[in-house]
């Protein structure tokens, strides 16, 4: 039987989904101390202690990792979002990977994809060093309790001494039971042993984050580069200064990039809503797209003339700016994440000079520098990966392409946002990038940042059902996780218009106000 503590958020409760915690080897839930304020006050936290640890009764029939996932699968929730610490983290992965529609997002801390080296995966520890701990648990568990919270105190910076009096503390409650619950604690070390994550972690499809230690004595630092390499998608950020115990190293530092990779997650965009969106709105577009119109044209007047060379109109739409883009240059590939986008462009802008391509901007299906340039209008704000996408915008572009690129900023819709906070505490409305984040994915990537430029432009609309069907009809209404996934009921709407009546201006219309950014780059 598995044991679960459920602890309801301490205040106002952020989102539906909790977050499930699995703590590492050698100690329990207790373990979580550190952050479990700050996790606690506006989420739902489920602690979740292993077989014969803390609070987790003895191993009866769970004897594999898998045995053990699915079982913990049979008593959480529908849905919720996973953080896992160590070998936490690798039965984390593994859940995710094997549960994709019910695990909304993955945290992992100090948590490797093997454990143990192999000729394949370098970047563990050493098959003999783990041997002889193996070994010595067998032989004296309380020394090598001992020894096994030296190294993961060891690498702290700060205050290695007081961090590892802190762990032996933390731990000794834990440890008690180890002597009369040493096959469970056995069963576990083999799964360290055992488990490896590498076709897991590569084809992980929800957002992830992951943290290690740059000198973290049991997962070598190196590891980060070795799982970047295998999954592009998931973020992956290695701390300096910090122990293998993460969460005790750096609270403060752990606990943000936890919460704000939360907040992310539930903001995160469904491509695949936005694509079948996008693709059943291709018909009436145009006739709703006047400020989509507006935008482009400006940004449109920043490609030259006289432009050479093949270029890109990423995120091309119905096709609208392609023709006017291949006047420009020598020839245009429109690439769009929508099927259906793609079939209207074809039907109504045919032209020798024109191709078009089904794909993502955050994985171009095209060559390395191949490109002279790229425009892209009101595109890359479904993009959840800023650093990723200006990763491939440079691969794809030749030494001096130009990128010409207008998206949108958190400031758009933000009436609208405000009226539903009023409502609920479902995402309603799209979340876009801040102008900080943009501007650090481009210094990342090596492009040059040649021109910013920010607007913000209002519509007014008599009746807010005028700027919801507007939306709707552009294919462009929410599509984030944390929305709703039942009907919006008609008390709630009454509540919702009534809270956007605060933003009537005195000449009677009712604003939606759009923050624009304008970027020229260079390669």
């Amino acid at each position: 039987m598995i044991t679960l503590q459920t602890l309801p958020a301490q205040s106002s409760r952020a989102y539906a989904e909790p977050l499930v915690l699995l703590h590492g080897w050698g100690c329990d839930s207790r373990s979580w101390q550190p952050l479990l304020d700050r996790l606690n006050e506006t989420l739902d936290v489920i602690l979740v202690d292993l077989p014969g640890f803390g609070r987790g009764s003895e191993l009866e029939m769970i004897q594999t990792a898998d045995d053990f996932c699915g079982r913990l699968m049979a008593v959480l929730p529908r849905r919720f979002l996973l953080l896992g610490w160590s070998l936490g983290g690798m039965l984390a992965t593994r859940l995710a990977a094997q549960y994709p529609q019910r695990v909304l997002g993955l945290i992992t801390l100090a948590s490797n994809l093997k454990f143990v080296a192999s000729q394949e995966w370098p970047s563990a520890m050493p098959r003999h060093e783990f041997d002889a701990f193996a070994q010595g648990f067998t032989q004296s568990a309380e020394l090598t309790l001992k020894r096994f919270a030296a190294l993961t105190a060891k690498g702290d910076i700060d205050n290695e001494r007081g961090l590892l009096k802190s762990l032996r503390q933390q731990a000794q409650a834990a440890w008690l039971q180890a002597g009369a619950r040493q096959l469970s604690w056995r069963v576990a070390l083999s799964w360290l042993d055992d488990l490896d994550n590498r076709q897991y972690f590569a084809g992980l499809s929800q957002p992830g984050l992951h943290l290690l230690a740059e000198d973290d004595a049991l997962v070598p630092g190196a590891a980060a580069q070795a799982m970047g390499l295998l999954n592009r998608q998931q973020k992956i950020k290695l701390l300096d200064g910090c122990a293998h115990a993460l969460h005790w190293s750096r609270p403060e530092r752990v606990s943000a990039e936890i919460l704000t990779f939360v907040d992310a997650v539930h903001y995160a965009v469904d491509k695949r809503k936005v694509a079948e969106s996008f693709g059943r709105a291709a018909d009436k577009y145009d006739s709703v797209a006047g400020l989509q119109r507006q935008i482009g044209h400006n940004l449109l007047s920043t490609v030259q003339p006289d432009s050479a060379g093949h270029w890109l109109d990423l995120g091309s739409g119905t096709g609208y700016f392609t023709p006017q883009l291949v006047a420009r240059c020598e020839s245009v590939l429109g690439l769009d994440l929508s099927e259906g986008m793609l079939r209207y462009s074809r039907q109504h802008h045919g032209c020798d000079n024109i191709q078009w391509l089904c794909g993502d901007a955050e994985a171009i299906p095209l060559a390395d520098a191949c490109l002279s340039g790229v425009f892209s209008s009101l595109a890359i704000q479904w993009c959840a990966n800023l650093p990723q996408l200006f990763a491939e915008l440079k691969r794809v572009l030749k030494p001096g392409g130009r990128l010409s690129l207008a998206t949108l900023g958190p400031g758009t819709l933000h009436e609208l946002r405000a009226a539903w906070s009023e409502v609920d505490k479902y995402t309603h409305v799209n979340h876009f990038a801040s102008e900080a984040s943009v501007r650090q994915a481009i210094a990342d990537s090596g492009l040059t940042l040649e021109r910013w430029q920010t607007e913000h432009i209002v519509l007014r609309y008599q009746q807010v059902r005028e700027l919801t069907y507007e939306l709707k009809t552009l294919g462009a209404h929410n599509m984030n996780h944390g929305q709703s996934s039942g009907l919006t009921g008609r008390q709630r709407i009454t509540q919702f218009k009534q809270a956007y009546e605060q933003f009537r201006h005195t000449d009677g219309h009712l604003p939606a106000t759009y923050e624009v950014f304008y970027l020229e780059l260079s390669h």
